[in-house]
């Protein structure tokens, strides 16, 4: 294995190499339709209908479960939906949608034509009037059947993308794809184009598969490979057709609070799990073990990569949505590894597809004074960065991320450009090369800052660019079949939400992602645990979520299999004596009132309870002292002055900052002098130090009980001396929504499991050397050793044989990448 680097990795490694060849920079770009000589020429069109004497090819079937008409065309010809057959036309004894009514067929609506010749084709057919409505990506309140009032207006202004956050289950698919069908009958039906509604969504899971931050610990480009299949299939049959996501974001910097939602803080592992993640999820595939690639198909989601570039660096780890968080910083020159994930992961997938379909700029400021990074503005502003993707031979959608371009009850996320009108910010956005503005819908203030752009560039230049975006965004609609079939099929989602072979996987990613970091004296191990001892399990609170407000009360493993391992102590759960107002995606205002659990209505068992437990099995979450400021990201309320900057801690104990960078790296310049955004000599605890005080009165309790800690993380490393010495036994993940979690748990102590896990993210001996690490270098700290002397450093984990040392390590504990492969060659101006 001595040959295996970083760059050749998967390829090298045994079983794999028949699945992967490194391409060249831009060799990664979706195939092109094979050239048929029997195509119309463009000139041809549009093409009058067949006559009479002309025998149809294609048959047609009634969904009767959900009102369209689906038409099948003969040998592999594209399978059309409509609501009303007489949109159908036929052209040579073939079936194709007549989108416009028209009568003929355009060239726009030939499936035998490419999709990025297509979409050129409608681009070309549209004025400016009809495009610069088309280039929001918003989403709308309705989430059901019955489209409300206010959605139907804004279809009526020409809104024809958003993004779904009804995260469509098993239980809820049915109202899910009866609101999309309404939606795209409605577009069918009254757009004078018939173009389609672009229908996204945020990453959520199914099937119990963990998500992409815990399996990052996995290091299985495989498992991340048909992560991406089943979960984008599912969605896909529920109407949702692009990812919001990877999100790729490379933490570089440990206190980077929005990691949860990335993969990890290596360059090249972003890159290859992101890679094959975007492969499982924009191919169709014949097979489940992902092998038989189809291409884009009638199973594909498009990708949109987020958030480029550089997030993962951001100033004192805060988050970017807030003016506290809007500086990404490179002290240490380190940029371009930022871009390794984009350039050589979402341009070289592991697919057929080619690239990634869509790319989401960040909120934040790639910094420097010089502005060697481009202009001091939003990811989104700057024109600098996002033309090193065109450059390297990329051609798909650029969508901004949320609110970026006016104020909003949240606050105003147009970080570097606020001194502009909002106008002039959309001409801007024209000028830097996006093509759709997130989160927002205002085409009043589109069209005053296309006017702008024309009375600087001139009429035809201006045209020229909005339908440059308009044939992106027609790309990733033909892509995903928007063109030719919009609708979902209730009976067809059922059948795949209840898949077993899904399911089964699940259970096998959730084995994989766990990491095992202690195993004093080697207390469990492949023979399980002997007989069945006496173990007290406490309760653990789950807090529930902003959209989930139902907490609970749950073992740290699953009930079942506590029962069969171990003769269970646990605590006393009383009566619900919290409330809280619920609050559905969508909605504006919270809901009435409902009875809910809360930490206090636990009683913790006592010592008598305790005095003959052999083994204590617990579950504890990383610290948690917020944002990194006082103000919330849901707020527009004015931050006071000491709560602006305050430090982001890895610790459970209170922490003040004294060997934190000051004055700040980054700031900006008012009155002539620059900010200071420093948190130096400021003070944070953590919201669940009580976790770390339950844990150490538990080991007073049991002195000699065997403690099995399970420490679920949630958006950051943790500073391990405040826990480690209590535990005998540490597993460890990233925290995940997923049930099959607590059974993992308890495979690995049932000796079923052996762990294989690596840790994802180095975890700090201490604060200082987190404050005197460079926010743009991965892996730069003194890494935490524990009483077995074992080093919790990045790839670090245990097996039942001791320190894992397989190929997973030898190749990504070298040093961190620096470039991509790709050039990185950004436009002079």
């Amino acid at each position: 294995m001595d040959t295996i680097t970083r760059r050749n990795f998967v390829a090298g490694s045994a079983g794999l190499a028949s699945l992967l060849a490194l391409a060249g920079c831009n060799n990664g770009a979706p195939q092109a339709q094979a050239a048929d000589d029997n195509l119309p020429a463009d000139g041809d069109y549009p093409i009058d209908p067949d006559g009479d004497d002309v025998k149809a090819q294609w048959t047609s079937e009634k969904v009767r479960k959900d009102g369209w008409v689906r038409v099948t065309n003969p040998d592999g010809g594209a399978t059309l939906g409509v609501m009303d057959e007489g949109k159908v036309i036929q052209v040579g004894g073939l079936a194709f949608r007549d989108m416009d009514g028209s009568g003929k067929l355009d060239l726009w609506e030939d499936w035998r034509q490419p999709a990025e010749k297509r979409a050129a084709a409608l681009a070309e057919a549209l004025t400016a009037e009809e495009i610069i409505p088309l280039m929001w990506h918003n989403g709308m309140m309705s989430a059901n059947a019955d489209l409300d009032e206010d959605s139907i207006n804004t279809l009526k202004q020409g809104m024809r993308a958003g993004v779904s956050r009804a995260s469509a289950n098993e239980d809820s698919y049915a109202d899910a794809i009866a609101w999309i069908n309404a939606v795209q009958a409605w577009c069918e039906a009254n757009d004078a184009h018939g173009i389609p509604y672009m229908n996204s969504t945020d990453p959520y899971q199914l099937y119990d598969i963990p998500d992409n931050h815990c399996l990052a610990s996995t290091f299985n480009p495989i498992i991340w490979k048909k992560a991406g299949r089943y979960t984008g299939r599912a969605w896909r049959l529920t109407g949702a057709r692009v990812n919001l996501g990877p999100q790729v974001d490379v933490g570089s910097n440990v206190l980077y609070c929005r990691m949860g939602g990335s993969i990890c803080e290596d360059p090249a592992t972003n890159r290859d799990l992101a890679k094959y993640f975007g492969g499982g999820m924009q191919s169709t595939w014949a097979d489940d073990e992902c092998t038989d690639d189809k291409g884009w198909g009638d199973e594909s989601v498009a990708l949109m990569f987020k958030h480029y570039v550089g997030a993962g660096a951001v100033e004192g780890g805060r988050n970017d949505h807030n003016d506290a968080g809007k500086f990404d910083i490179f002290p240490d020159d380190n940029f371009n590894a930022h871009l390794v994930p984009f350039l050589d992961g979402g341009l070289k997938l592991e697919s057929s597809t080619g690239q990634m379909a869509a790319v989401m700029p960040n909120y934040g400021i790639a910094y420097s004074e010089d502005e060697k990074y481009g202009p001091n503005w939003g990811g989104a502003y700057n024109k600098r960065n996002l033309s090193i993707l065109r450059n390297a031979g990329w051609d798909g959608m650029i969508t901004t991320d949320w609110q970026i371009l006016r104020a909003t009850d949240f606050g105003d996320r147009a970080h570097g450009v606020k001194e502009f009108s909002e106008p002039e910010r959309f001409k801007m956005l024209l000028e830097s090369g996006v093509d759709q503005v997130g989160g927002d819908f205002a085409p009043e203030i589109g069209t005053e800052g296309y006017k702008l752009y024309e009375q600087q560039y001139g009429k035809d230049e201006a045209l020229a660019r909005v339908r440059e975006s308009a044939r992106h965004i027609f790309t990733v609609m033909n892509r995903v079949q928007l063109f030719d079939q919009p609708y979902s099929d209730r009976d067809r989602a059922a059948e795949v939400l209840k898949d077993e072979k899904a399911a089964a996987f699940a259970q096998e990613a959730s084995n994989a992602a766990i990491v095992m970091l202690k195993n004093k004296g080697n207390i469990i191990s492949k023979a399980g645990i002997a007989g069945k001892p006496k173990a007290y399990i406490p309760q653990k609170f789950d807090a529930g979520s902003m959209f989930n407000v139902e907490t609970k009360f749950e073992l740290a493993i699953d009930e079942t299999v506590a029962s069969e391992l171990f003769d269970v102590v646990t605590d006393t759960v009383g009566e619900p004596t919290g409330s809280a107002s619920p609050m559905s995606p969508g909605q504006t205002a919270p809901s009435e009132p409902i009875t809910v659990y809360q930490a206090s209505d636990c009683t913790r068992a006592d010592a008598a309870q305790l005095k003959d437990c052999e083994y204590v099995v617990m579950v504890i979450s990383s610290p948690d002292t917020g944002a990194g400021e006082g103000g919330s990201m849901f707020s527009n309320e004015p931050v006071p002055e000491d709560q602006k900057y305050l430090p982001i801690s890895l610790q459970y104990r209170p922490y003040t900052a004294e060997v934190a960078r000051n004055p700040s790296y980054a700031g900006d310049v008012v009155d002539g002098a620059k900010e200071n955004r420093s948190y130096n000599g400021r003070s944070v605890s953590a919201s669940n130090e009580s976790d770390l005080d339950l844990l150490l009165s538990i080991r007073e309790a049991t002195p000699n009980a065997k403690i099995i800690l399970i420490v679920e993380a949630t958006n950051n490393a943790q500073c391990f001396h405040e826990i480690e010495p209590a535990a005998d036994v540490i597993l460890w993940s990233w925290a995940s929504s997923g049930r099959n979690f607590g059974q993992a748990y308890g495979r690995i102590l049932k000796g079923e499991v052996e762990p294989s896990g690596l840790l994802p993210c180095q975890m700090p001996k201490d604060m200082a050397t987190v404050e005197e690490s460079l926010e743009d270098v991965p892996r730069d700290l003194d890494c935490y050793t524990d009483s077995e002397g074992h080093t919790y450093d990045f790839t670090y984990g245990l097996n039942w044989s001791g320190v894992i040392d397989d190929d997973r390590v030898k190749t990504y504990s070298a040093p961190a990448l620096r470039e991509p492969e790709c050039e990185v060659k950004p436009d002079e101006d």
